[in-house]
Parts: C-alpha cells; sequence; structure tokens
C-alpha cells in the first residue's frame, strides 16, 4: 500500500489521539475498498485487529461473496475475525423498524459485544 496514505492515515490518528500505540482494534470490515484498505493500514501501522463483517442477508449472493472475500482476506493477513449473520428483514419487522435502523441496531450490537 501506498505510504503516504499510511502515513497520513498515522498522523490522523495521532493528531487526534484517536488510538494508542499498539492498540487493538475493532475494525468493521464489509468488504468494499474503503473498509478494506483501513483494515490493512492499521495492520501495516502495528495495531491489533479484530475484524468484524456483518451479513444481513440483504443481497443474495453478492452478501456471501463479500463474507467469502472478507475471511479470505483475514487468513491471509492473520487477522481475528468475528462474522455475524442476521435476518434483518425478520428484525426489522419484528421491532417495527425500517431495513437500514434494523442493519444499524444489529451491527452497533456486535461491536460492542466484540
Amino acid at each position: 500500500m501506498e505510504s503516504r496514505l499510511i502515513e497520513t492515515v498515522r498522523q490522523y490518528i495521532l493528531k487526534h489521539r484517536l488510538l494508542t500505540d499498539g492498540a487493538r482494534v475493532v475494525a468493521g470490515v464489509s468488504g468494499g475498498a474503503d473498509s478494506t484498505a483501513l483494515l490493512l493500514i492499521l495492520q501495516q501501522l502495528g495495531y491489533s485487529v479484530h475484524a468484524v463483517h456483518c451479513n444481513f442477508h440483504l443481497r443474495g449472493e453478492e452478501s456471501e461473496r463479500d463474507q467469502q472475500f472478507v475471511t479470505d482476506l483475514c487468513r491471509q493477513h492473520d487477522v481475528e475475525l468475528s462474522v455475524c449473520n442476521y435476518d434483518t428483514r425478520g428484525f426489522a419487522s419484528a421491532h417495527g423498524v425500517s431495513i437500514e435502523m434494523a442493519a444499524r441496531q444489529l451491527r452497533y450490537s456486535d461491536f460492542e459485544r466484540t
């Protein structure tokens, strides 16, 4: 990964006092470019990263491909991974909330637990 990007992230973390050296970090990894890059940068900066991938089962096979990608990525980079699977539509219906709100509540709950 480009060293200038890594240095920019390092400086941002330091400037805003987001993490201490060697901190254990829980990172949500969707499989998209942003979260994948963040995971790899945090690891390169020396943080102990625990990845969490949330599969909301809202996009059929694409959801499964994302989960497999994150699983393979974490295995290749020796990153601890927790995968959370949800019946998001069922949760939304049972709690009378939108799909977006259901996904947020489910995700936040697992991030807190991790």
